[in-house]
């Protein structure tokens, strides 16, 4: 084994590795004594596999938590960074002399890199697994933000650029980890809860995006104060600026002071997420948390990644809910991204710190939603019920936000923002396990992809087809085509079949000894 081999692979041992055992998850894979035959069974598959003189245990290891805590930090540092330009574009603009375009696709690149590299990066982390995946994540995302420390100059920012560039390729491998995770390290009655962690984590981020970046700022262009308008989401953000202030009034070195402080933070703390997971993150555990995992890494190390890609691109139930997740999740993305203009176009220009607090609360509420939604699923293992029901509400609130809208009612906006955000953002990893349960034994991380990918796309037509829409016609004939598009999804998922293979894998063992 090569050095760097030996870095990728091997993290360091500190004696965080106790296991704990449930002795009634033991079993026996064939031995070539009493010549045992083992039949595996899923929803499609036959396949007997023998594993002469071992004993395979079902083990869960204590690490298990702070790998899932090193994750989260790590995607909540990659999420921060994401809308940390967006939500001071006052700032940005007068301080860089650039114009909102430029500060939007600081944001936008998030996108464009995901759709670019998706492919590349759910191979890789096919075939490689976890550790050297969040190794290259946060050494990009490091990386990045320490270019972006030698950009506070107002000359400088197409250094800012490339570094929001490498942080931004870093988001490719870890949007696909959270269901990846939690099914190679944790159990069968905790995974759906371990994933929902794993998207809070990406939420957290955002929501610290939004607050803290306006506190750097001086003077008059803290927070809101400007006038600025900020609309908030998971994959881009559009904001535009109403400040009449001159710029003799501008503050520019209590700016540059304010960026290398956020900057420099922002450094440090993703160099110490990145020590810590080469030092100590581990790609799988010795033995496999549940009877469903034993059996996927024993079909996923027969597989080629072009075969499970065909295998998802053939299972009519997973297209459903590629589209209907794409669906749901770009209305939800396109909500976020116009709903400074919706708001400004139904109510006034006068509206603009409202729709502020609104795209605040959307993300707010959020994050309780991917918590409770994920708990909900975990305790229920009603996969198909609790996604339709979810679907149904988003559908609900974006119906009762149209209307609010039409009824220049803030206080219902502001409630129906909640409601959105709790249901929308609540969808993200119920899809992830959802995906994972009707298309298994394929790797979770290569779903996970592509309903990312799909909900990648169907933002970007939204977001910019709305935004075409409410300049043309107003925001009620956007929200309009906002409801049809949810209506198609509920019907997408009303067709899906319940079919969960890996709750069937689950529950027949690998094999059962004689």
């Amino acid at each position: 084994m090569t050095g760097e081999e030996n870095i990728l692979n091997s993290p360091i041992d500190l004696g965080l590795h106790d296991e704990e055992m449930n002795e009634d998850n033991e079993y026996l894979t064939a031995s070539g004594n009493n010549n045992q035959s083992v039949n595996m069974n899923n929803h499609s598959n036959n396949s007997e596999v023998s594993d002469k003189n071992s004993r395979v245990q079902i083990r869960q290891y204590k690490i298990r938590f702070f790998l899932l805590i090193m994750f989260i930090s790590l995607s909540m540092s990659n999420a921060f960074q994401w809308i940390e330009y967006a939500i001071i574009e006052s700032s940005i603009t007068s301080f860089y002399h650039v114009t909102t375009f430029w500060v939007n696709c600081t944001s936008v690149v998030y996108m464009a890199c995901y759709i670019i590299g998706i492919i590349p990066a759910t191979w890789l982390l096919d075939n490689y697994g976890l550790r050297p995946c969040l190794i290259i994540a946060s050494l990009g995302n490091a990386a990045g933000s320490w270019i972006k420390c030698l950009s506070v100059n107002p000359s400088l920012f197409w250094v800012s650029m490339i570094g929001q560039t490498v942080v931004a390729a870093s988001q490719l491998f870890i949007l696909n980890i959270p269901p990846l995770l939690a099914a190679t390290w944790f159990s069968a009655e905790d995974v759906t809860k371990a994933t929902a962690y794993g998207v809070f984590g990406n939420q957290v981020g955002i929501a610290l995006g939004f607050l803290i970046p306006p506190i750097l700022m001086p003077g008059p262009l803290k927070a809101h104060s400007n006038g600025t308008n900020y609309s908030i989401e998971t994959t881009t953000i559009m904001a535009t600026t109403t400040s009449d202030s001159p710029d003799e009034e501008f503050d520019i070195d209590g700016t540059a002071q304010g960026l290398r402080i956020l900057f420099y933070g922002v450094s440090i703390i993703t160099s110490i997420i990145f020590l810590l997971i080469v030092a100590l993150f581990e790609n799988k555990p010795k033995c496999p948390p549940s009877e469903a995992q034993a059996y996927a890494q024993t079909m996923n190390g027969e597989q080629s990644f072009s075969s499970s890609i065909k295998a998802l691109m053939t299972n009519i139930n997973f297209l459903f809910l590629l589209v209907s997740y794409g669906l749901n999740t770009g209305v939800f993305y396109a909500i976020s991204t116009v709903l400074a203009q919706m708001v400004t176009n139904a109510i006034g220009n006068g509206y603009a710190q409202e729709a502020g607090i609104m795209g605040l609360t959307i993300t707010l509420t959020g994050i309780v939603g991917s918590i409770v939604c994920g708990y909900v699923l975990g305790y229920t293992k009603k996969f198909k019920g609790v996604t339709l029901f979810v679907y149904v509400f988003s559908l609900i609130g974006t119906v009762a936000f149209t209307a609010g809208l039409q009824l220049k009612s803030v206080m219902l906006l502001y409630a129906m923002s909640g409601l959105l955000g709790f249901f929308m953002t609540g969808y993200l990893p119920i899809g992830f396990e959802f995906a994972a349960e009707i298309s298994f034994p394929q790797p979770e991380g290569t779903s996970a992809g592509l309903l990312n990918a799909s909900a990648q796309v169907f933002g970007i037509i939204f977001t910019f087809g709305s935004s075409w829409v409410i300049d043309a016609f107003g925001q009620f004939y956007a929200n309009v085509f906002f409801i049809v598009a949810l209506i198609i999804g509920v019907i997408l998922t009303v067709l899906v079949k319940n079919d969960l293979r890996r709750q069937k894998a689950q529950l027949r063992p690998l094999s059962e000894s004689t």
